[in-house]
């Protein structure tokens, strides 16, 4: 029985936790392919800002990364909050 009671209060904790550390993220973002070599941020931003107002929400630059298999391209991520 008291083996039971330390379990629920681990779950229950563990759920509290769960709840202090979420940060509210929406599900809808995106990827935009861009050359690094001939590229206009502010025409990036404006086509990810497009996107999320679909949404009715604005975009946020969330880091870029490169293309792996192809040295020219990268893609910079925006999400929508």
């Amino acid at each position: 029985m008291v083996g039971l009671r330390v379990m629920m209060a681990g779950a229950a904790l563990a759920a509290l936790g769960a709840c202090a550390t979420r940060e509210p993220v929406s599900d809808q973002s995106i990827s935009i392919p861009y050359d690094p070599y001939d590229f206009d941020p502010d025409d990036l931003q404006a086509e990810a800002d497009a996107h999320c107002r679909a949404y009715n929400l604005r975009a946020v630059f969330d880091g870029e990364t490169a293309n792996p298999h192809e040295v020219r391209w990268r893609y910079r991520h925006y999400r929508c909050v």
